[in-house]
């Protein structure tokens, strides 16, 4: 049974760190401003989904600002409270607030087990409010005359929020068709070129592996033509050029699906020059066959996460999902988008070879609340 607390006004000020920007404050005083800044934390309109923001002491500062799909099972619900009030614990969260997006028999039963969950775990569950058909519903609220059955309408118009973090430069991308537009495959005379160039590849890779047969190991033999491709194209990229021709398109894509060549692209990417690499990989993404595209579509989506981009980040791996369902690296990389992870938690690693890395651990978010309280409801 959830904790219920009485209706109440509270002021408090949410403030959003967008690196090398001045944090960001934005006034909460009700349930609508909760959701009008839930797109400008996550990057993207939520949509079929809870999102889960866990604070830490007086000033609640946000260690966590995560989202994942609403659970198709009620028997998954347990696994992933459980694994959510452990991240919480782990930030040292003892504040939290739930917003689900969808009907009532796919959020009720997550709401209820992280009240009772989070409420045992000392972690305190300040909100936890439905979104559904432009109403809200709050499962903290008893007061019928503040929270009706039939729901709350609110319009995000009304609060200051938008306004606020439009000024400060801050938007979440409009809706899925963007990013799933800019990884979508090239059509056309370059498809057909491209797919001329992917079978001379093959051919080239096969050559290739036939005369070191008995002498250098293959996979040493296409590590090592592999580090000097990758190395070269994202030297380039980092300069503003990308691969240009179709069969030096085609050529890193068969290689690339040598885990250890992607391998090497992945440990090539950091943050500073993130901007590069989603260049690229997403050049190569849109221009490889269907079969080659698991390797740089994961690329796309770790450098596309670097760089803050979380809806970019969901639309490549959707693109490795078609191809690939269970391809480990996109497995790994949706895992730490749902659960909220910050990419500067990510393990960094040193250039060259490089194995899977650790799951990803620590702190999750750069945003920070600043107040006594989490809002109330009535304005």
């Amino acid at each position: 049974m959830l904790m219920r607390h009485p209706a109440a006004t509270h002021r408090v000020c949410m403030v959003t760190q967008r690196p090398p920007g001045s944090p960001v404050r934005l006034p909460l005083a009700t349930p609508t401003d909760i959701i009008a800044a839930v797109p400008y934390l996550l990057g993207r309109h939520p949509s079929h989904c809870l999102v889960v923001l866990g604070a830490r002491g007086a000033a609640s500062q946000v260690r966590l600002a995560g989202r994942c799909p609403l659970p198709e099972e009620a028997t998954a619900v347990p696994g992933l409270v459980a694994g959510l009030v452990e991240r919480l614990a782990r930030d040292r969260c003892d504040q939290a607030v739930l917003v689900g997006y969808g009907p009532p028999e796919r959020v009720a039963p997550f709401a209820h087990e992280l009240g009772e969950v989070a409420a045992a775990s000392g972690v305190a569950l300040r909100e936890a409010l439905r979104v559904d058909g432009g109403r809200y519903w709050s499962y903290l609220c008893p007061e019928p005359a503040c929270c009706p059955p039939e729901g709350t309408r609110y319009d995000v118009v009304s609060s200051t929020i938008p306004a606020t973090a439009v000024l400060a430069g801050l938007a979440p991308r409009g809706g899925s068709a963007v990013p799933q537009a800019l990884v979508a495959p090239v059509a056309g005379s370059v498809r057909d070129e491209m797919e001329r160039a992917t079978r001379r590849a093959e051919v080239r890779r096969g050559r290739m592996c036939a005369e070191r047969e008995g002498a250098v190991p293959v996979e040493s033999a296409l590590l090592a033509e592999g580090a000097r491709a990758v190395a070269e194209a994202v030297d380039d990229a980092r300069v503003g050029r990308l691969p240009g021709s179709c069969d030096r398109v085609a050529w890193l894509g068969v290689l690339l699906a040598t885990v250890s060549v992607r391998d090497e692209a992945w440990a090539r990417i950091r943050p500073p020059d993130a901007a590069a690499h989603v260049r690229l990989w997403r050049y190569v993404l849109r221009r490889v066959e269907p079969s080659y595209t698991p390797a740089p579509g994961a690329l796309l989506a770790f450098a596309a996460w670097q760089q803050g981009d979380t809806a970019l980040a969901d639309a490549a791996l959707d693109r490795v999902d078609s191809a690939s369902p269970g391809y480990p690296m996109a497995v790994l990389l949706r895992q730490a988008l749902q659960r909220g992870v910050s990419p500067r938690d990510w393990p960094q690693r040193g250039a060259g070879r490089a194995g899977e890395p650790p799951p990803p651990h620590g702190p999750t978010a750069g945003q920070r609340w600043a107040g006594p309280d989490w809002p109330g409801h009535r304005r």
